[in-house]
Parts: C-alpha cells; structure tokens; sequence
C-alpha cells in the first residue's frame, strides 16, 4: 500500500517548488534578458560605427567623382595642349594627395598621361593597365572600381576609371586610392572603440584593416579565414551577424555590412572573450541568487505550511461529510482573516443550498401541477363549448343522424382531453384525436373540411405532447378557413430531415400575414387566443421549446390565399424511449 503522505508535507512542497521555481524562473529570464541587452546594444553600437565609416567612404566616393569630372572637363578644354593637361593632374593629385595615390591618363597603348612623380618616370606601356582601360571602354557611362592589387608605383592600391569620351584618341580616366589612409582610418577606429575593422571585397580580398592586430585571424595573400570558414562563406552566409570559432576555440563574433556606394563589404571582427567574461560574472551572481531564494523559498514554504494547516485540515474535514452528503455540518474556524470569512461563506454556502434544494423540489411539483391545471382549464371548457354548439346545430338543423357522431366524437375528445398533460402520447393517438375534432366541426359548420394524412413510415409512434395537433388544426378552421366561412383540405404531414423530425400543418385557406407571423408564437396577454382560453400556437412552441431545447419548437410559413405551413420541429433523438 503507497504510503500517504500528509497535507503539511504536501503544503510544504507545493509552496517550497512554487517560490523556489518562480525564482529560477525570473531569475533565468533576468539573465537571459541582460545577456541579450548586451549583445545586442554590442551589435547596435558596432552597427553605428559600420554606418559612420561607410559614411566616409560615400564621402570619398562623391570627392573621387569630383577628380574625375574635373580631369575630363581639363582634358576636354585642352585637348591638344598635353603640357596644359599635365599641369592640373599634378595639380590635381597634389591638392588631393591625402586620400589619392595617383591621377593619371590610360592611352589606348597603355602608357600614361600625367600623375605623380614615379608616374612619370615609369609611364611606358604597362600590361598591367589592359584591365583597367578595357574595363572602363567596356562600361563607357559608367566608372569602374577595380580590386585591390599590387601597383608599380602606388602600391597595394584600388583603381577607380572612366572612359573619357569626346576624345579624337581613346583614353581613360584613373585614380589611384590611397588604402593607407583609409587603413589609417580604420586603425584609429580600431584603437578608440575596440574594434577590429576591415574593408573587403565580394571574393574576400581585404581592401584595407585586419593588418595591424590580426588576433584570431589567419591571413594570407590579403584574404582572411577564421577557424575553417573562409572569407568569401563568411560572406556568402545569410544574415548580417554570425557567431565564430577560431582553431583554438576563442570565440568571436562578426558583423558585416554592404557599403553603399562601393561593391565592398564592411567586416566587423570582436573577440567575444571579454563579453563572455562579463557573462560569466553575470552567472556567478545569479547562482548566488538562486542560493539566497533557495533558502527564501524553505523559509517560506515552512511559514506558510504551518500558519494554514489547521483550517485548511477544518475545511477539509467539512467538505468531505458535505461529499457524503451531510448538509447539516458547520466549519468553526475562529480567525479574522480570509480563512475565518471561508468558514462563514462556507456555513451560509451550505444553508442557502439546503434552500435551494427545498425551493426547488417546491418549484418542481408546483409548476407541474400549475401546467397540468392550466393545460386542463384551457382545454376542457373550450371542447365543451364548441362541441355543445355543434349538437345544438345538429338537433336545430334536423340531423338527428348526426348526434350519436357527435356524442361519440365528444366521448373520445373528452377522454383525450382529460387525461395527464404532462403525459406524451403517440403520433398515432394525435391523429386520432384530430380526426374525431374534424368530425365535429363538419358537422357543426356543415363543411366538409378533408383530413389529409401523408406520414413516413415509423413515425405513427413517434412521441409527442398531448394536445399537439388539435390546436393547430383549430387555428387552419378559425383563421385559415374563416371559421368554416370556407372549406378545404388539411394535412398533416410527418417526416424526417436529418436530426430532425418535422410533423408540419398545411391548409389552403387565407393566410397569415408576414408582418403578423413574428408575433403569433410571442407570448402576448392582449392576444385573442389567450383571452378565449384558447391553447394557442405559442402554448405549443413554449413546451418544444422547454422540453428539447432553444433550437426546436414551431415555425410558420405563409403565403396569403394560397398556402400556410404551421411546423412542429422534434429531435429524432427523441424517438428513443423519451416519451
């Protein structure tokens, strides 16, 4: 047999693992919430630094535009002066030297017009300058941006060309950039913000950067790698910030970022040793946290076990002989706090209970004999009085003949009517008892009113309320048919759709409004049905309506002197021993 443990015990242990887990819990996302702020003002601060150099380099671009625009307005202007020419490139290159290397013309056989001064002393044809002047003659409205490479006399450098149209020669604009001042550049960013900046191109060739503290970086031939992700896969990569190991597991974190006017990348490299470092403080001061709620949450746990076990256990106690059905029980918990209010809630609880039940088994045996007396007031008085009528026009007439139909139909109307309300009763018994009615009234109006009977098979005994039929077959004569004023045929009509089985009323006699339908099954006292004591179509669409549910009950559709449809809608569920 599993020992069982006790409600202290329990207690306890609900309320330590509640306080002990709420304080890993917020604890947990304190640390997550603070690693992640961290990471990302990181991301976002490097991101502002990218975005300012990128700035700078859009700067550059738009002064390298300017040098360009100014060479072809000079070259243009003096087209057949070449010392002219020479003149404003030096000119030119010497009032931009802080950021270009050189400023020169490309002929078409490759030597150079103008520049610096190891320009000029070595501007014989070079084969290195084929792909500049054959990329800018190939791209003549635009200006072309070559990759880094190893210059003569600029150095490691990046050239920028144009195509110089309107020239009676072929030649090409070219500016040298300086990437010593940009790595400058780059180096003091490095040194003031921590960072490690560099400039590459789309295969991974570094521009600029990367050169004076390569830290976890393996360099060579200007390409970078860290750990095995090389260059051109750490650009290849989706995403602006990836997450990197080297090859001695140092991790470091890298952001990269497209320049705006140039097709090179910004790569941000940090070491992320330093931030894991700080993590990792973070971490020691949390278990320290969790060590303090720890000893909180037993504390706790203990207190609050203790100080609610007695009326927790007097609760208990009460609510178990209330279980076993002991209304009569009380909770005596002397406390002025929420316990004590429990108890005496608890007490009026059970009292009002004991109330309601009383009420309610009161309520139950007095609407059913209300309905039983109701149903009997409204139905007996009124068959009397037709039917009475009925003989009185049979004897005044001369037909004696017809009374002993009458009388007959009056004995099984009577019995019908007189029997258990609240009893349901066959389909088959309903017809019956509308047939002797229809007897009745073709004889009191001297009519021929023609009972018409289109049921389904196995609905004949098919549940339904006492008293169902007649009512409605009642209404088709009296307002249908002008109260015999008019003869005609009714039918009724039993079928199944679906979950539903529809009993429907149909006559052919004057109709019913539309404005009037909505009103009929609303319980009105000033309608003439209730003041004749009649059991009026809203009696009828009341009791469905209780008995099944708000879905079922009567609908009534008409279509003035042709045809009105009175529906009575059942559940088919109903057809399994619910009579």
């Amino acid at each position: 047999m599993r020992r069982r443990i006790s409600l202290p015990i329990k207690l306890f242990m609900i309320v330590f693992a509640f306080v002990l887990s709420c304080i890993i819990l917020i604890s947990q996302l304190s640390y997550r919430y603070v690693q992640k702020e961290i990471r990302t003002n990181d991301i976002f601060y490097t991101n502002q630094i990218l975005d300012k150099v990128d700035q700078y380099l859009t700067v550059n671009f738009s002064s390298f535009q300017t040098i360009m625009f100014s060479v072809e307005t000079s070259v243009k202007a003096n087209i057949n002066t070449t010392e002219v020419i020479k003149k404003q490139l030096r000119e030119l290159y010497e009032l931009n030297s802080n950021y270009v290397s050189d400023i020169y013309l490309i002929n078409s056989d490759l030597s150079i017009l103008g520049g610096s001064m190891p320009t000029r002393i070595f501007d014989e044809p070079l084969s290195d300058r084929k792909p500049l002047f054959d990329a800018a003659d190939k791209n003549r409205r635009t200006t072309f941006v070559s990759d880094p490479y190893k210059s003569k006399y600029s150095g490691w450098t990046v050239t920028m060309v144009r195509y110089l149209n309107g020239t009676p020669t072929p030649m090409a604009i070219a500016v040298d950039l300086d990437l010593n001042a940009i790595e400058e550049t780059l180096f003091k960013i490095n040194k003031k913000e921590q960072m490690n900046l560099a400039l590459i191109t789309t295969s991974g060739k570094i521009i600029a950067g990367f050169s004076e503290n390569r830290g976890p970086l393996s360099i060579q031939d200007h390409t970078f790698a860290i750990g095995d992700m090389s260059a051109e896969q750490i650009l290849d990569t989706t995403g602006t910030s990836l997450q990197l190991h080297t090859k001695d597991g140092l991790p470091v974190s890298i952001l990269k970022k497209p320049t705006e006017k140039f097709n090179w990348f910004l790569i941000s490299m940090n070491d992320e040793s330093r931030l894991e470092a700080a993590l990792s403080r973070l971490e020691n001061y949390y278990l320290g946290l969790l060590v303090a709620g720890l000893i909180l949450s037993l504390f706790i746990s203990f207190f609050i076990a203790k100080y609610i076990r007695n009326p927790l256990y007097a609760l208990k106690t009460t609510m178990k002989r209330v279980e076993q059905g002991d209304l009569t029980t009380t909770v005596i918990i002397k406390r002025n706090d929420e316990f004590g209010d429990l108890s005496r809630a608890f007490d009026r609880m059970l009292q009002q209970i004991v109330e309601l039940i009383r009420r309610a088994e009161l309520h139950n045996e007095l609407e059913r004999k209300l309905e039983i007396q109701v149903l009997q007031s409204q139905i007996n008085p009124h068959f009397l009085y037709n039917t009475l009528g009925s003989i009185s026009n049979v004897i005044r007439l001369g037909q004696i003949e017809k009374v002993d139909v009458v009388i007959g139909s009056l004995i099984s109307l009577l019995e019908y009517g007189i029997a258990d309300a609240a009893e349901k009763v066959s389909l088959r018994q309903e017809l019956r008892n509308v047939s002797d009615y229809i007897k009745i009234q073709n004889i009191r109006y001297n009519r021929h009113f023609d009972l018409v009977e289109q049921i389904e098979d196995g609905l004949l005994d098919f549940p339904v309320f006492r008293m169902l039929l007649q009512p409605i077959v009642e209404n088709s004569i009296f307002h249908g048919y002008n109260g015999g004023g008019i003869e005609g045929s009714i039918t009724i009509h039993a079928y199944r759709e679906g979950s539903f089985v529809i009993i429907e009323v149909i006559d052919q006699g004057e109709g019913i409004p539309a404005d009037r339908i909505p009103h009929i099954l609303k319980e009105d006292p000033n309608n003439p049905e209730v003041k004749r004591k009649r059991i009026g179509l809203n009696n009828i669409h009341g009791r469905i309506r209780l008995h099944y549910g708000e879905q079922f009950g009567l609908q009534i559709i008409s279509k003035p002197q042709e045809i009105t449809s009175v529906r009575a809608v059942f559940p088919v569920g109903s057809f399994k021993g619910d009579a």
